[in-house]
């Protein structure tokens, strides 16, 4: 990521003139050799649609409250190349705000142009086809198709968002998941806002330029300012598509795009900070009444009667956070969305006993007030959201909302949205680092996926039984993560698909029965995996895997190049036991070595030791990694360091019939 700082007034440069790489933008201007594309290093046998063509742009204008909003327009243009590609046909535009302060999208229009005959045939949108949902109070979206879109077809739509929502811009994508030719993005800021622009990705720009906009003229009501701004453009071309690749949070936080923050203000008379710290956001926060005063003591004394009634048989304030924590986790359906804002008033939520993530986890926190305890909202963005980042707050960066509460000099996080949490544990979405708590004393808090303390632990012990085969079990426990994704694993997949994706990792030879998860249903506990294996004896050489069922069977990092940093969930922290009789008439002919090398000094290590005592095999192995976050190049290294705790895993044990 780099940040581009904006000092206003800035003597720049002038926009350039790009000559064969500028590309004809108009609407409508569709020729029969569009349909043709030409050669490009982006596009390959594999690409099923190509972006043409992508322009915006952002100015303000004067409003009727003396201030400015913004107008951002926007113009696509996407050559369909087969049907795997036909879901570019449906568009979906956010708009925010409510009541007259709602965004207002204009000037929308969509054209399907289908070669017919070598002929271009236009199908354009008609109104009735565009549909407008609300997703909460604050957010909606308006969706469409485009008609008869099939693959060959050319697809182009256009439209205009005006707000008062002046800080927030909106961001702009150069990369998406299909390779682009030609985009560019132009904003004219006026010279009473000033910004950080912030870039991300890694492609180069074809143009990054700045000139001057002289007496540029704002009519705000019965006032007419006139003022010398700055243009900035910003093009590129030939973008590839975006390849994720594996352990990548999000996507979003590798693509190329700009975002912006606003710095300052100048009134023309004092220059004013806004919203480049976080008392400013949270001071705002506190005072909508769909976030801070919907909770406010006094507003939501409506509620009392239900906390009241729930913790009726409490004898503290630490059991009624439970009892109250409970009451909404398994008595209220979740919704998801991406929003911090409340859909609705808490008095019908908990009514209508079901709400989004922020109603929920809000409802919680009033109902916690009611009854005394100390309980503030935290904001954050989740993994798949992608990152913020504490010195630029945005709120369009955060779409969680979670409940901080004091029990004496104990912090505690809850969140009553998912029912497979225990009080007092958050998702692994939540750990993506900065969140900010909303309070008359809020403070930035770090979910550090990196200090997460989560350890796997496999117990096997085999002996040999009255037939002459081994026989043994096997016994798993996993943290509180681990154990929150075999919950959902096994809910949505079911305890036959869960079970049948364990026994894969075991060779033929071995026979599993027997199989069940403890506190599957308790997730205030780990859950632990028990199952019984079989191994038959007979031969003069038995060749015997000391590490059965193994996590790795093949390299996690089996890509040769990397191009994107790895994210790991959180530490790996892996350890193995095996304690296993000699088979009955056999002796030990071969045995691994055991070895231990370290990764990076002490940011990790495998252990593998292996002997033989008596008439038993001892073996312990552990893998262990502190950090969760690798550069690319570090890639090879962490590729080599799973190598060769692949290549020490299949090792095996040789026993010889004695004679």
């Amino acid at each position: 990521m780099k940040i581009l700082s904006k000092l206003l007034p800035a003597i720049l440069f002038s926009i350039p003139v790009f000559g064969q790489d500028k590309i004809d933008l108009r609407f409508g201007n569709i020729s029969p050799n569009d349909f043709a594309l030409e050669t490009s290093p982006v596009i390959d046998s594999n690409t099923n649609a190509v972006i043409l063509s992508e322009s915006g742009s952002t100015n303000f204008i004067g409003n009727e409250n003396h201030w400015f909003s913004y107008v951002y327009k926007k113009q696509v243009r996407i050559k369909i190349i087969n049907d795997k590609a036909l879901d570019v046909a449906t568009v979906k535009i956010y708009l925010y705000g409510r009541g007259d302060k709602k965004d207002k999208l204009t000037d929308l229009k969509a054209t399907t142009y289908t070669m017919e005959d070598s002929k271009i045939v236009t199908t354009k949108l008609s109104q009735t086809d565009i549909f407008e949902d609300k997703l909460s109070g604050n957010t909606s979206i308006t969706k469409f198709t485009l008609p008869s879109a099939k693959a060959g077809s050319i697809i182009e739509y256009s439209y205009t968002i005006t707000s008062y929502r002046y800080p927030d811009i909106p961001t702009w994508f150069f990369q998406h998941r299909y390779p682009c030719l030609y985009s560019e993005y132009k904003v004219i800021f006026p010279a009473a806002l000033r910004f950080v622009t912030v870039r991300y990705g890694m492609d180069p720009f074809l143009t990054n330029k700045s000139s001057t906009v002289k007496n540029n003229h704002y009519y705000m009501a019965d006032l007419t300012l006139t003022s010398n701004d700055i243009m900035d453009l910003w093009a590129m071309k030939e973008i590839p598509a975006f390849k994720p690749e594996s352990f990548i949070n999000s996507p979003v936080d590798y693509l190329d795009k700009i975002e912006f923050v606003l710095a300052q203000t100048y009134n023309g008379e004092d220059i004013r900070d806004h919203g480049t710290t976080w008392e400013s956001v949270t001071n705002g926060l506190l005072s909508e009444e769909d976030f801070g005063m919907a909770i406010d003591k006094d507003n939501s004394s409506n509620l009392f009667n239900t906390a009241d009634k729930v913790t009726s048989h409490s004898i503290n304030l630490a059991e009624s956070a439970h009892q109250l924590f409970y009451y909404v986790r398994d008595n209220f359906a979740c919704i998801p969305d991406d929003d911090i804002f409340l859909g609705d008033d808490l008095y019908t939520v908990n009514k209508k006993k079901k709400g989004s993530v922020a109603d929920l986890n809000m409802l919680l926190i009033a109902l916690l007030r009611q009854k005394g305890i100390p309980a503030d909202p935290v904001i954050l963005s989740t993994r798949d959201y992608g990152k913020n980042f504490a010195d630029y707050p945005r709120l369009d960066k955060m779409n969680y909302v979670i409940c901080m509460i004091r029990l004496g000099s104990d912090t505690v996080f809850l969140d009553a949205s998912r029912p497979d949490l225990a009080f007092g544990n958050l998702s692994l979405e939540c750990y993506n680092g900065h969140a900010r708590l909303i309070s008359t004393n809020g403070k930035s808090i770090y979910f550090l996926p990196e200090k997460i303390k989560e350890q796997k632990s496999t117990g096997v012990i085999i002996v040999n039984d009255q037939g002459g085969n081994l026989e043994g079990t096997v016994n798993t426990t996993v943290g509180f993560f681990g154990s929150e994704e075999i919950r959902q694993e096994i809910k949505s997949s079911g305890r036959e698909k869960y079970f049948d994706h364990i026994k894969s990792g075991f060779t033929n030879e071995f026979s599993i029965s027997n199989m069940k998860v403890d506190s599957l249903q308790s997730p205030e506990f780990p859950t632990t995996l028990h199952f019984n294996i079989k191994f038959p004896v007979s031969g003069d050489i038995i060749y015997f895997d000391p590490v059965v069922g193994s996590d790795y069977s093949k390299n996690p990092f089996d890509a040769v190049e990397r191009k994107y940093p790895v994210t790991l969930p959180y530490p790996i922290d892996k350890i193995y036991l095996l304690s296993m009789e000699i088979p009955n008439g056999y002796t030990v002919d071969e045995l691994p070595k055991s070895a231990r090398v370290s990764y990076n000094g002490d940011e990790g290590f495998f252990e593998y030791l292996i002997q033989k005592e008596d008439n038993r095999i001892q073996f312990r192995s552990r893998i262990k990694l502190n950090e969760t976050g690798f550069s690319a190049e570090d890639y090879t290294s962490l590729r080599d360091f799973f190598a060769f705790v692949i290549k020490k895993y299949a090792e095996q044990i040789v026993f010889k019939r004695k004679k």
